[in-house]
């Protein structure tokens, strides 16, 4: 690191050490103190490339990569927060992976989306999905099949915690997030239709006449239980996704992918 300076950590007892352990840890930690972390290359390149992004610090590991003191080193200049070097030992006690690059930053978690925002704009519900490794993954989903804002129940994996974002690849940068938005309230506000993805019945998605003509939501359920009869009651159809007589089911993220990409091929083919 040529031009920045590095401010040495090695004590568990500091501050700024235990403040990461929270973040990284505790899911109730992120929602409180509204930040989290992102670790890796990636998660960082990908904040490099989102000005609006607030950063309130980047860390480095004492093994970090030369490419991590060069991604950091970009990023400190372009928002003038101050840089951490911690030992492999407390860098590993914060990190959510094994072996990584070493290097990971601390950003404030932006506003809620207000439902002016979102109550006519394509959305993904997620009712009681508690997997982070599935939020990330549906997340990253919704925001590439073109649905950018994501709402969540109470009963949801915290959406910003670190694990969530790593499976998200970056996709939480471009999209809107609203978190315990009960299925009731959001009927309230929503003005497009809700549409459950249930295995259990209901129409055939791909059979379907077109229900993608205008704002529409997915509410996608917990995998194991389903989604839930407080989101079903709010629902204006339901469907199921004809799979063979062989397979139960599929993965919520799965599900996800046809559902969402389905609704964009049928606006593709009658738009254009």
């Amino acid at each position: 690191m040529s031009s920045i300076d590095i401010a040495y950590i090695e004590s568990d007892a500091n501050p700024k050490v235990k403040r990461w352990k929270r973040l990284a840890l505790e899911p109730r930690a992120v929602k409180r103190e509204r930040a989290t972390l992102l670790e890796g290359l990636h998660l960082l390149s990908v904040v490099l490339e989102h000005p609006k992004a607030e950063i309130a610090a980047l860390i480095l590991s004492e093994e970090a990569v030369s490419e991590a003191h060069e991604l950091v080193e970009k990023l400190a200049e372009r928002t003038g927060a101050r840089v951490y070097g911690l030992t492999k030992r407390l860098y590993d006690q914060i990190s959510p992976v094994e072996n990584g690059a070493g290097c990971m930053c601390e950003m404030a978690i932006p506003a809620a989306a207000a439902p002016e925002d979102w109550r006519e704009a394509d959305v993904l519900y997620l009712d009681g999905v508690q997997d982070a490794g599935n939020v990330g993954t549906l997340i990253r989903t919704a925001v590439a099949a073109g649905f950018a804002t994501i709402a969540a129940n109470v009963g949801t994996a915290s959406i910003w915690s670190p694990k969530v974002l790593r499976a998200g690849m970056g996709a939480h940068l471009a999209a809107h997030f609203v978190e315990n938005l009960s299925p009731e309230t959001f009927r309230e506000h929503y003005r497009g239709r809700i549409y459950a993805a249930d295995a259990r019945g209901g129409r055939d998605l791909f059979a379907a006449p077109d229900y993608a003509d205008g704002p529409c939501a997915w509410v996608m359920g917990a995998e194991g239980p389903g989604v839930s009869e407080a989101a079903i009651a709010v629902c204006d159809a339901r469907y199921y996704i004809p799979i063979e007589s062989s397979v139960e089911s599929l993965n919520v993220g799965a599900a996800a992918a046809v559902c969402l990409f389905d609704a964009r091929r049928r606006r593709l083919l009658k738009h254009g």
